[in-house]
């Protein structure tokens, strides 16, 4: 019943359409037992969902009792709902549980709320949750996204036993549609009726799979044909002693390697994960010749060989090459008198001077790694809420923060050393002869940028790389970094510290759900306590203080606290103070707001006591300052005072100032530092370790 081995273009047993993209690629099919009464509604659902997902599933009812038990593996999974859940996260690149971190919660939502509404024979509220679902599906296909998923799989199984039992007669206009095209569904014809239905119940693997295709049901990663078609390492460790018995190709660089002669031992990593694959390779299997004196670490192969029950206790499986069918290809040696990365650990010091290795490093993989993952929920989160994102210029004639720190973009010294910088009569640099024809530089900042958008779309966004040209060398600063900075119309400050909060929450858990092996790395290797730390951050709300109250709080504490800077009101709270709130005070987030205008920006909103404006900073344990924002300044005069007193020219913001002039609204936004979040969720200290390629003073390499 099990695809094993290989399958390759040419073996279609249930006469599928051959596709010549995916011509020698490897389909892995994952076995489960399922033990549950077969005439009952859950096993139906489950049966349709592993046909939909491409798992092979038996079902052996001698054994059942009334709760279900999926066995995958040595793993036992019990209850349909949860079933179902772990039949839709099996495949890599499978949708069947949401294509994203929102979908997958919507499913979850709908299998829970047909349980509850449609679970018993006779549902009691059944016209009106029908008419909820007619109201849902009027302009859609199905219950989530653009795809068929579990949801719609449990619901329509539900109504097709409810129209079985006569509860249900005829379904209103839009449930009628999506209710007939989940019926039509392949999954759902093979189980539950139509053409072949009993045949199909044999064998729940699809046709797709049969012939090789990289579809719902194979492990084997897109576009890797080059290859043959690899099966990622992370999910050879996921699905562990699932896949025993069952040829794979991986391929990847080496990260160990010990050759004893009789046996040769590599430690293969392809980046997918922290995690690293034995691989155990017979002196007899093809291509082992070719690896003498070349197979170190760094070194790139690609193994085909029997997934085995590994005798060690630190893996449960590992890859054996030794039959005849076996192979090992090297497509890279490296000397290891040479390579950089021998075995072992480095410094982080070390591995910024080999900025081109060095993601090879197991820490700066799992930041990568961390980082993406960041990134795409921040997308997801305000494309999910209606934001929009703009893409705001690099290039600006502005200073966002009136700070004067920033880096000038200029075409004059080309031809300075030739004839001179051109000159005014009053003897200062002529910049109509420059480039932008005024003085330009790179932007600390897109929000007034972004803030142009936001006064006519409502809800906006930017993201992207942002510069200061500050000559500082601490652990916390760096000359390029990302900013994240939402901006808000018709919000004001509370708006804004609420959509902080849901936004910092939403990436968390977004990193603890798709990133737990890199996280687990970074609690036993970086910080501990560091998963405890994060289930915290969402556990509750933050708390809410202002500033002048924290001032109040900090001169109580400073006696036993021993800052190294006095605390009075009116000043910049350093680290010390606010990792002080949040780590010893409050034990959790901490949102400050209303600042003294005299150390805040021009644009804050100024309150109606004349010393504060409307602004807010979220801190948080272990790293301070986060997030920074505040409610705009929307009153033209009061905005070119404020603008005035910063020793600004109110010329140069013109078009800001417009925005004033013509159907101003209240606005609020934020910023946050993307690398500062990611060593909030890392627990990673030196920012120069969060990014790619970091730039501070005296380093521009890579």
């Amino acid at each position: 019943q099990a695809i094993l081995g290989p399958v390759y273009e040419g073996t279609a047993p249930r006469g599928g359409v051959f596709r010549g993209r995916n011509r020698g690629r490897f389909a892995m099919a994952v076995k489960c037992h399922l033990i549950a009464r077969a005439a009952d509604l859950g096993t139906q659902k489950i049966r349709v969902a592993a046909r939909a997902a491409g798992v092979s599933l038996t079902v052996d009812s001698a054994k059942a009792s009334a709760v279900p038990e999926l066995h995958v593996g040595e793993r036992v999974v019990r209850y349909t709902g949860a079933i179902l859940r772990c039949v839709g996260k099996i495949y890599e690149g499978g949708e069947l549980y949401g294509c994203s971190f929102v979908e997958s919660g919507q499913v979850d939502a709908w299998l829970d709320w047909t349980e509850t509404e449609l679970g018993g024979p006779e549902p009691p509220e059944l016209p009106a949750a029908i008419e909820r679902l007619e109201r849902h599906l009027e302009s859609r296909t199905f219950l989530v996204g653009q795809r068929y998923s579990l949801a719609d799989a449990s619901l329509s199984c539900s109504i097709y036993a409810l129209k079985q039992n006569g509860v249900v007669q005829a379904l209103p206009m839009a449930t009628q549609r999506w209710y007939g095209t989940c019926t039509a569904h392949e999954a759902f014809r093979s189980v539950v009726g139509g053409p072949g239905a009993a045949q199909a119940a044999a064998s729940t693997a699809p046709a797709s799979q049969a012939t090789g295709a990289a579809d719902a049901g194979s492990l084997v990663a897109r576009y890797s044909s080059c290859v043959g078609g690899r099966v990622l390492i992370k999910k050879i460790l996921e699905l562990g002693e699932v896949l025993i018995g069952q040829t794979i190709n991986v391929c990847g660089w080496v990260r160990t390697m010990r050759d004893q002669k009789q046996v040769m031992f590599l430690e293969l990593t392809d980046g997918s994960c922290p995690g690293g694959l034995q691989v155990v390779l017979d002196p007899a299997v093809q291509g082992y010749d070719t690896l003498k004196g070349a197979c170190n670490t760094g070194a790139s192969v690609r193994c085909i060989g029997e997934l085995v029950k590994s005798p060690a206790a630190k893996q449960p499986v590992e890859l054996l090459l030794k039959e005849p069918g076996h192979s090992v290809t090297l497509f890279g040696g490296v000397d290891s008198a040479e390579y950089p990365m021998a075995k072992g650990k480095h410094s982080m010091e070390f591995l910024r001077s080999i900025g081109h290795l060095r993601p090879r490093a197991i820490l700066i993989g799992s930041m990568a790694r961390v980082r993406n993952a960041l990134a795409h929920a921040t997308h997801e989160f305000f494309r999910d809420r209606g934001f929009v994102y703009v893409h705001t210029p690099l290039i600006t004639a502005a200073d966002c923060e009136g700070a004067g720190e920033m880096f000038q973009v200029t075409t004059l010294l080309a031809d300075a050393e030739k004839s001179g910088l051109p000159m005014t009569p009053e003897k200062k640099v002529d910049y109509s002869k420059d480039f932008f024809g005024k003085p330009s530089f790179l932007t600390v900042s897109g929000q007034l940028s972004v803030e142009n958008y936001c006064c006519a779309l409502s809800s906006v966004y930017t993201f992207g790389p942002t510069f200061r040209a500050e000559n500082s060398h601490t652990s916390r600063h760096l000359a390029e970094f990302w900013m994240i900075e939402p901006e808000l119309a018709f919000a004001d400050i509370f708006d804004d510290m609420e959509c902080a909060e849901d936004y910092l929450k939403y990436c968390v858990t977004y990193a603890m759900k798709h990133n737990r092996a890199d996280l687990d790395f970074f609690e036993k290797q970086v910080e501990k306590g560091l998963l405890a730390r994060l289930e915290n951050l969402v556990a509750a709300p933050f708390q809410r203080l202002t500033y002048t109250e924290a001032i109040d709080i900090l001169k109580k504490e400073e006696k036993k606290a021993k800052f190294n800077q006095a605390v009075e009101w009116g000043m910049d709270l350093g680290s010390e103070h606010e990792r002080h709130l949040a780590e010893k005070i409050y034990k959790k987030p901490v949102i400050l707001y209303n600042y003294p205008k005299d150390i805040k920006a021009f644009y804050m909103r100024l309150n109606e006591d004349g010393k504060t404006v409307a602004a807010m900073d979220v801190l948080v344990p272990a790293i301070g300052e986060v997030i920074g924002g505040s409610q705009r300044e929307e009153r033209l005069d009061v905005l070119d005072s404020r603008i005035k007193e910063m020793g600004l020219d109110p010329k140069d913001y013109w078009w800001y100032r417009d925005l004033r002039r013509y159907g101003t609204v209240p606005h609020s936004g934020f910023g946050l530092g993307f690398e500062r979040l990611i060593m909030l969720t890392t627990g990673i200290e030196n920012i120069r370790d969060v990014i790619p390629y970091p730039r501070y003073p005296g380093h521009a390499e890579f």
